[in-house]
């Protein structure tokens, strides 16, 4: 597709109250999720290892237990291409009377690649729930049935609930329950909700009054004044399911972006055409390695 004079008539006549189309965007909002890498390879693999579960009292006289290691699910990070560009005739840019305000071509290019970036990360949360986007264990990212050594780990409730009060605690309580492929408990605490806008100012109550929300009882709000969630909440406007929040934890190989190529931009002159041909291209992946990273609900 190609920008020509008809594709921006008006702007070849003088007298135009206005031009408008160029909006602010949100700031980077994967930022609040995704932790940062840089790669060097098409793809990335990274591996579970199961370490020693717990130990077997010892009979007199008895042998001791042995207890084996080994590595059990692979995530892979595919980086994968991600480009946008524009072909703008030469007639378009001489005739253009309004140069100085379109195109905006550098700043068109960088929103672009920007919010395709917000939109894939935050595809990892909103994918989350769906069969077709398993990771490495083979269950979706929030599951009831994750695999570990002799049973199973839940990082969703069994029946999905909306976010109030009561589920955030047993959220928390939930995390507090997560165990390691051996079957032990790990210390893995809650950091951080992650919420849509509608549920904006759900979180805001719940995490930041005194007192209990939605309750003629003078309780204190325990969530508040034990500081269960210590970073709060952030609003992410690429989530599509206005029910679904998401409760972060510090587990330390959680959600990642994988760096591969940077993003650049080039613009050239065809010699045949003489169109201006500008592009923007970059290479990266999203995804997530431990699913002890977060407890994920899709709301009622």
């Amino acid at each position: 597709m190609t920008i020509n004079t008809t594709a921006i008539r008006s702007l070849l006549r003088p007298g135009l109250a206005a031009i408008f189309g160029d909006y602010s965007m949100y700031p980077s909002q994967w930022t609040e999720i995704f932790e940062k890498h840089t790669s060097d390879k098409a793809y990335e693999i990274e591996v579970e290892i199961k370490l020693l579960g717990l130990a077997a009292i010892k009979a007199e006289g008895a042998p001791t237990t042995y207890d084996n290691m080994g590595q059990r699910y692979l995530t892979n990070y595919v980086h994968k291409y991600v480009s946008i560009g524009y072909i703008i005739t030469r007639q378009a840019i001489k005739d253009n009377l309004y140069q100085a305000k379109f195109p905006m071509q550098a700043k068109a290019l960088k929103d672009s690649m920007l919010q395709t970036k917000e939109v894939l990360g935050a595809s990892v949360l909103n994918n989350g729930f769906d069969s077709n986007f398993p990771i490495g264990d083979g269950q979706t990212l929030f599951s009831t049935a994750h695999p570990i050594d002799n049973g199973t780990v839940a990082n969703t409730f069994t029946v999905q609930a909306d976010l109030n009060e009561t589920s955030l605690q047993d959220a928390i309580v939930g995390i507090q329950r997560f165990r390691d492929a051996a079957g032990k408990r790990v210390m893995v605490k809650q950091q951080k909700l992650i919420v849509p806008t509608p549920l904006q100012w759900q979180a805001e109550r719940l995490l930041k009054s005194e007192f209990r929300t939605a309750t003629a009882n003078n309780d204190v709000n325990a969530i508040y004044t034990t500081g269960a969630v210590p970073k709060g909440y952030r609003v992410n406007q690429f989530l599509t399911d206005d029910d679904a929040w998401f409760l972060l934890t510090d587990c330390p190989n959680g959600f990642k972006h994988y760096e591969r190529e940077a993003l650049e931009t080039d613009v050239y002159t065809d010699f045949d055409t003489d169109n201006l041909k500008a592009k923007a291209l970059e290479r990266y992946s999203f995804g997530c390695t431990d699913f002890r990273a977060a407890w994920g609900s899709q709301g009622a």
